[in-house]
């Protein structure tokens, strides 16, 4: 078996399926013998490398399984940074593979071969491990570390950079050993639960790091025996979102009503969520002070951040929440403060619907629940969360949370339809679709179920509204008149060959600014544009 051979194998075995990439001269051999396993696994040709690294970052994301890129030397190396910065800041789990023909220029000397770079000092800051492989005796220890440490503990990208003399020479005899995986603790919940008990108004607050612990089915089942309220991140909208005691996101532009319900907690109950809340600020520090934090992190580095009045556990919540479920509990009686999470929601659910929301909420009521939807960078992204919401949405959403990266939406859509092999929604605004049309000619020419739907307001809208505030109304690089231009997209989809039924263009107005949005200063629940005087006094004083 060859160096390329064993990786690919390695890969089946630990349940990879699709690969993403580009043909280049020094990965063709292991492209190769991808080619050759075929369909146990299949590599797939993406237009820019880029997409290469968000389609695998979408493939793990939505199947929690190790996704993996590869791409050429060089230009081909620098094209995945993205993808892996934004798996790093999203602890998604994907493995980038390159090659290389040459050793790195002697420190001092820019350029000694063409394309050849210390790959690994480039990424270092931004992976979990990264390795450069240049005899035949690491290739399965370093490669299996680099394997264990993508989806272990705090999930993350990983960087292998092989030496292309390598790829087709034989592994020695005794070279495939097992590599052992670390326990995790499972903490005891005898504080936890007594808190609980003895708080008058508890909230759960969920976080991405339980679909990261591949705990969302456990998590729902625990959702039905708490008599607790549930908010979110953003981003963790679809977990429970449909269940009736969850009241939404928090955060500045967050739901109104969970932001409400946060400020009244007496106790925070944090579940895969880091609490990145500047916590020091007028906004958020009332809250801080007045309810005590539990807080459960696999990722014991997180506890740097300081939370004040919290108690942390370092833990696997996956474990955590199987324990919680599979026991008998007694959580108490919260019936009282549930009824008032309720009036809350009742009085604040049809708040802060622009016509835009409620265009996106009529289209996902006939998207079938077991489809995929994808979202890009903008303020498409708040609108289809708010829309979500609204509609008590099930389907399984995928955003691009803390790296943003825009134009990542195409490249996830084709990851997740190749992990589910479900239909794919992907939400796109116009600049957003620019980056990486060319996956166009990806869609039609495999002929994936991903509809794209276009939030066309023809403007750079998010940035454009900082500019607005920021500089007296005074617009560079957003607006048509300032010199941001879009093109017209049905002909250029026409052009590709994309059905009309799958793509919908739906036209915004470019005045639009977000909503709503918690303001400097402010306290969390008073969000603009601010509610009637009395309605707010009333609810802030339930």
């Amino acid at each position: 078996m060859t160096v390329a051979e064993y990786i690919v194998e390695h890969l089946i075995n630990i349940g990879v399926t699709d690969l993403f990439g580009i043909p280049g001269g020094v990965v063709l051999d292991f492209l190769y013998a991808a080619e050759a396993r075929k369909p146990i696994i299949t590599p797939h040709l993406t237009y820019h490398e880029q997409t290469a690294g968000f389609a695998a970052c979408g493939y793990a994301q939505s199947s929690g399984k190790l996704g993996v890129a590869y791409a050429t030397k060089g230009p081909g190396f620098t094209n995945l940074l993205t993808p892996m910065a934004d798996a790093y800041y999203d602890s998604i789990p994907v493995l980038f593979i390159t090659s290389h023909s040459a050793a790195p220029s002697p420190k001092g000397i820019r350029t000694m071969t063409d394309q050849e770079m210390d790959t690994c000092d480039v990424v270092r800051s931004f992976t979990k491990y990264a390795v450069r492989i240049d005899t035949i005796e690491d290739v399965v220890p370093q490669v299996s570390k680099a394997c264990l440490a993508a989806i272990g503990g705090r999930k993350g990208p990983v960087f292998v950079d092989v030496n292309t003399k390598l790829w087709n020479e034989p592994l020695p005899v005794g070279s495939f050993r097992a590599v052992a995986t670390e326990e995790m603790l499972d903490m005891s919940m005898d504080d936890t639960i007594s808190q609980i008990r003895a708080a008058k108004r508890p909230v759960i607050l969920i976080g991405d790091g339980i679909n990261q612990a591949d705990a969302r089915n456990d998590f729902r089942e625990l959702s039905k025996k708490l008599n607790l309220p549930i908010v979110s991140s953003r981003f963790t909208h679809d977990i429970v979102g449909y269940m009736p005691n969850y009241y939404g996101y928090v955060g500045s532009h967050g739901i109104r009503c969970a932001n409400f319900i946060l400020s009244k907690a007496d106790l925070i109950i944090a579940l895969g969520n880091r609490l990145n809340f500047p916590v020091h600020s007028p906004s958020y520090e009332p809250i801080v002070k007045q309810a005590k934090i539990i807080r459960y992190e696999i990722d014991e580095t997180e506890l740097l951040r300081d939370i004040p009045n919290s108690q942390p556990y370092v833990t696997d919540i996956q474990h955590l929440i199987k324990k919680l479920v599979t026991n008998n509990y007694d959580f108490g009686d919260h019936s009282e403060w549930m009824r008032t999470c309720d009036y809350l929601y009742e009085e604040l659910k049809n708040e802060d619907c622009p016509d835009v929301v409620l265009s996106i909420a009529s289209l996902l009521h006939n998207i079938p629940e077991d489809s995929i939807l994808v979202t890009d960078i903008g303020n498409n992204e708040f609108w289809v969360s708010r829309a979500c919401v609204l509609n008590r949405q099930k389907n399984r959403t995928l955003y691009s949370k803390s790296f943003c990266a825009l134009g990542n939406g195409l490249g996830k859509a084709i990851g997740a339809y190749y992990a589910t092999r479900k239909p794919v929604v992907c939400f796109i605004g116009d600049q957003g679709l620019q980056m990486n049309i060319q996956e166009l000619q990806n869609i039609v020419q495999n002929n994936l179920p991903i509809t794209v739907v276009l939030l066309n307001n023809q403007t750079s809208g998010m940035i454009r509204d900082r500019e607005i505030h920021r500089y007296k109304g005074k617009c560079v690089h957003t607006t048509k008149d300032s010199g941001y231009v879009t093109p017209n997209f049905e002909r250029i989809v026409r052009e590709y060959g994309l059905d009309s039924s799958h793509f919908i263009e739906l036209s915004v107005d470019g005045n639009l600014e977000l909503s709503p949005q918690l303001p400097k200063g402010n306290p969390v629940q008073k969000m603009t544009p601010l509610l009637e005087e009395t309605k707010y006094e009333k609810l802030n004083e339930l």
